[in-house]
């Protein structure tokens, strides 16, 4: 067992002092992506943001399990498998998990079943985002532990769940059933970006907030690469890579 952590030191700092920064690094970085700045979603990009997105509903509870290995503190751990119970399994907010809820929801709106989703495979930006995640995951467990919930946080925070569904509704004609996933996001989303507030017991170097910045700012980077890489596949035919490439996903629902 690590040892108990020790009393902060006076004038270290807290995850307020560094949010602001967080916050306006990836407002802007949002900002100026390709895919904030697509004109309109038409049914064709809406279908195969859903494809990439219910990859990423299947897989993003691994990432939070390499969190969860990396983080020495049981206290911690158990938030961080609260959480990973209600990614992977069910979500009490909306009955049921997250990449269920993208399937049901934006899933069914785009006409795509759930063996449709089944056969989805990634598209090279995908692989890249997640390979970012990953990296970011396996460094300090400080970084480990932050980034998931301090990216859910800023997303939040920076509107995308309201901007996505607003615009889904006004290009597509979308109902509230249809933005569900983006809904049910934004309510739980404000519970898990609070967790990062948390590690602020066990922190007592001030550089180790530097290093939760910029992990959360990558990780947003490659969030946003993921996005625009669906615009350029839309826009220029990219194909999906095949299965020898599609490495640390899982494909099931």
């Amino acid at each position: 067992m690590p040892d108990a952590p020790k009393s902060p030191t006076r004038g270290v700092r807290k995850f307020a002092d560094v949010y602001p920064s967080i916050k306006e690094r990836c407002a802007k970085y949002s900002e100026a992506s390709k895919w904030y700045n697509v004109d309109k979603i038409t049914p064709e990009l809406a279908k195969l943001w859903v494809q990439q997105m219910s990859i990423w509903t299947r897989t993003g509870f691994k990432m939070r399990g390499h969190a969860y290995a990396n983080c020495p503190y049981p206290e911690l751990r158990r938030v961080l498998l609260e959480v990973v119970m209600e990614e992977d399994v069910v979500d009490p907010r909306v009955g049921m998990n997250h990449r269920q809820l993208m399937a049901t929801s934006a899933g069914r709106a785009t006409g795509q079943s759930l063996d449709d989703l089944r056969q989805v495979r990634p598209l090279a930006t995908t692989l890249v985002c997640f390979d970012i995640f990953y990296g970011v995951a396996n460094r300090s467990w400080e970084e480990a532990f932050s980034f998931p919930s301090g990216h859910e946080r800023v997303i939040r925070d920076i509107g995308y769940f309201k901007f996505e569904a607003n615009r889904m509704k006004r290009d597509l004609g979308w109902g509230d059933k249809d933005v569900a996933w983006f809904t049910g996001h934004d309510a739980a989303d404000e519970d898990h970006g609070k967790v990062i507030e948390l590690i602020e017991n066990y922190i007592t170097d001030d550089t180790v907030w530097d290093r939760i910045e910029e992990a959360v700012v990558e990780v947003h980077l490659g969030w946003l690469l993921m996005l625009d890489g669906i615009v350029d596949a839309h826009r220029y035919g990219i194909a999906p890579v095949t299965g020898a490439s599609c490495k640390g996903l899982s494909l099931a629902f």
